[in-house]
């Protein structure tokens, strides 16, 4: 079996945001996230702009759609925000 790539760390920086919960900038490989978030929204958001990161050529449309799955998906299971955020 090929082995598996490493995976480049995604930076995420906490920071209350004016106009949306979230950024992503894909060339930097980094994310803004506004921590006054419910879990639920912060997993959402979170996993919508890795897939900007991950998938930059993605219109809106597809990163949304994408993102709702795995992040309903992922709360099903029973993920949740450790109230240190570190984990």
């Amino acid at each position: 079996m090929a082995r598996r790539p490493r995976l480049k760390p995604i930076k995420i920086a906490w920071k209350p945001l004016s106009h949306a919960w979230g950024y992503a900038y894909a060339e930097e490989w980094r994310i803004e996230l506004d921590p006054r978030m419910t879990d639920k929204t912060l997993l959402d958001i979170a996993v919508h702009e890795t897939i900007h990161c991950c998938l930059p050529v993605l219109d809106e449309e597809a990163v949304d759609l994408t993102a709702r799955h795995v992040a309903n998906v992922l709360t099903r299971l029973g993920f949740r925000r450790f109230p240190d955020g570190d984990e």
